[in-house]
């Protein structure tokens, strides 16, 4: 998991940290990387780019498995 202290805007909304790399989210969630991919591209989950890196919101991941989309 990677700490950010700051807030990134990303269109409406701030995205929050702490801040996760895709193989991070995928594990926390139970899926596969490309799964996490197609997440954030349907914004089931946030995510925004870090340079050449995507960072997901912990917050956004937490809230898809209370969801219940996942299973």
């Amino acid at each position: 998991m990677i700490a950010v202290v700051m807030m990134a805007k990303h269109d409406d909304f701030y995205i929050y940290s702490p801040l996760m790399s895709i193989s991070d989210a995928a594990g926390y969630l139970g899926v596969s990387r490309k799964t996490v991919y197609q997440l954030i591209e349907w914004d089931e989950i946030r995510a925004v780019k870090d340079g050449k890196a995507v960072r997901i919101e912990k917050k956004s991941l937490d809230e898809f498995r209370k969801s219940g989309k996942l299973t």
